[in-house]
């Protein structure tokens, strides 16, 4: 695991706003973070620039812009664009183009000093200017940015450091800013005046430990160059290129081939399928860990009157056949679930007995709230004799999505429920959420959507939140308090007696049901070592990677 340099803790009391506020500990507050941005590896330490090496992904890249091309802001991350911290392994937050950053006791005001030596690309410096200009040019043209808002009143600029005064306690301001903002040099982005009509070819120049040399999406080609100039140390690796292709059946064929080392495709790993075929496939090696996410949850619109009853949410949950899902996802290795929604792998999650499917205990539950097949042909019908339908969303997009459907007709129909499918694509999905037209809908939450807002999956939930899915359409003032409570406690300690209530009220309020806990697989050419799993950068492929990882020359089975 990789550890920041610690140089030494402050206890400094506010003054004003001009005076470095008392400093959290690496997310404890009353202590005062003093760390490098990265340990340097030393100039010139790069290692086999003659071998490049090679991700494949199946995100669908259309540009090199970090505010409007989703998946292409992701290797922004990854590769050029800094964020003024980054999570370790152990989802702890650590310095980034920051180099020291905490806040008050109140979680109200957060301070960050800005890494000494931060350069663009292009030669200039990096200054505080240029993050208040990023998260102010955020705000204004990425929609689903407008939390920024809600939350920052002001942004004052002392020295080196970016002093964020908030409007409301917020102490998990880190995650839900310091990392997921990508920090552009306000010198190029202040030319462009609207990012979603005016592609500039500065647009990819970051602070990162790579540059980019080449975008050729029609070759299915981005290749980028380390940084010799980066702050943090010129990454061990001299070239990495990101190859794109149109099926994970492609790419699982390239990686099998050795035409790819890794594959990134963010918050997933490689299908069970294709994991059972690379398994034992020599020069191959694989990473398996715990999914800090889900990888499938079933979710109920609060505004269909039917959908608001408890009973009717419990009668659903205990129709699926969970045991199916798992092995049709995870080929088995995954966990099957309980009603406190929230996987074991995260560090406060409370255990609750698992889900076990009662197809009887399910009717029964149907009929008490009045629905029973009165017309003898196997389907419900409510107290005035109408057929009961669902409407199912679904997403084409994503594997084993197609493949839940199927299983939740088959379960659901067990109990006499007939399932109307709508199976579409990303953009299609998010327009039906936001419209509501919809009862039931499968989604999954990744690594970071676990962790923001007021973490453990509140983000999905919290209707008041700007920009939020608003998966279930629900408006609870038990829920709202929750979050506010975790926002403000700044004690992790206490933060984790907040995290056992709201898993107490996910399992009695069933605003969803995860319908499996999961595995992630991360296969990897045995021709190079020195892998740091991250899964909130999204598996092997990470910022952390580039510091280690190095050729093994041999391409056999090592571990890494």
């Amino acid at each position: 695991m990789l550890k920041p340099a610690v140089h030494g803790i402050s206890r400094r009391a506010i003054v004003s706003a001009r005076i470095l506020p008392t400093i959290l500990a690496v997310g404890c507050l009353l202590s005062f973070i003093c760390a490098m941005a990265c340990t340097r590896e030393g100039a010139g330490e790069t290692a086999d620039a003659d071998h490049p090496f090679r991700v494949g992904t199946t995100m669908h890249i259309k540009q090199p812009n970090p505010v409007t091309d989703y998946y292409y802001s992701l290797l922004a991350m990854l590769m050029t664009h800094e964020s003024l911290v980054r999570f370790d392994s152990e989802l702890q937050p650590v310095p980034c183009l920051a180099s020291e950053f905490g806040s008050d006791a109140a979680g109200l005001v957060w301070t960050f000093r800005l890494a000494d030596g931060a350069k663009w690309h292009d030669g200039l410096p990096v200054t505080p200017d240029d993050v208040r200009f990023t998260f102010e040019y955020i705000a204004a043209y990425n929609l689903p940015s407008q939390w920024i808002v809600d939350l920052i009143d002001r942004i004052d600029l002392v020295d080196r450091e970016v002093i964020f005064h908030l409007k409301r306690p917020c102490s998990l301001f880190p995650v839900n800013a310091g990392f997921v903002i990508r920090i552009l040099p306000r010198h190029i982005w202040e030319k462009i005046g609207d990012p979603y009509k005016e592609p500039a070819k500065d647009m990819a120049v970051g602070s990162g430990p790579y540059v980019l040399e080449e975008f050729e999406p029609t070759s299915g080609t981005i290749r980028f160059r380390g940084n010799r100039q980066y702050h943090g140390g010129t990454p061990r690796v001299d070239v990495v290129e990101f190859h794109l292709f149109g099926t994970m059946d492609v790419l699982a064929l390239a990686l099998k081939k050795g035409g790819v080392d890794v594959l990134y495709n963010y918050a997933s790993g490689i299908p069970a399928p294709h994991m059972q075929s690379l398994r034992d496939r020599p020069g191959i090696n694989f990473v398996e860990a715990d999914s800090l996410g889900i990888p499938a949850l079933l979710g109920f619109n609060f505004e269909r009157p039917l959908l608001r009853r408890f009973l009717v949410r419990k009668a659903l949950a205990l129709a699926v056949d969970y045991g199916r899902v798992n092995q049709c996802l995870m080929d088995g290795k995954g966990t099957v679930p309980g009603p406190g929604l929230i996987p074991p792998s995260l560090a406060s999650h409370v255990r609750f007995p698992s889900w076990e499917r009662d197809v009887e205990e399910s009717r029964r539950m149907l009929t008490e709230e009045g629905l029973e097949d009165r017309d003898g042909d196997g389907y419900i019908e409510d107290s005035h004799g109408e057929a009961v339908s669902l409407t199912l969303l679904a997403r084409s997009d994503l594997w084993g999505d197609s493949r839940l459907v199927k299983l939740l007709a088959h379960d659901f129909g067990q109990v006499g429920i007939r399932l109307n499918v709508q199976c579409v694509d990303l953009a299609a999905w998010q327009a039906f959420l936001e419209g509501g037209r919809y009862d039931l809908v499968l989604f999954r939450t990744t690594p970071w959507g676990m962790m923001m807002h007021a973490g453990y999956g509140t983000g999905y939930f919290d209707s008041r939140e700007k920009g939020s899915l608003n998966i279930c359409r629900l408006h609870d003032p038990e829920l709202f308090k929750l979050c506010d409570a975790v926002l403000a406690e700044t004690r992790p300690d206490l933060r984790k007696d907040l995290y056992g209530e709201l898993q107490a009220w996910y399992a009695r309020k069933l605003p969803a049901t995860a319908l499996c806990w999961g595995k992630s697989f991360f296969p990897y050419s045995a021709g190079w070592q020195g892998f740091q799993m991250n899964h909130l950068e999204g598996g092997l492929a990470n910022t952390f990677s580039w510091k280690t990882l190095r050729r093994t020359g041999s391409g056999t089975k090592d571990e890494k």
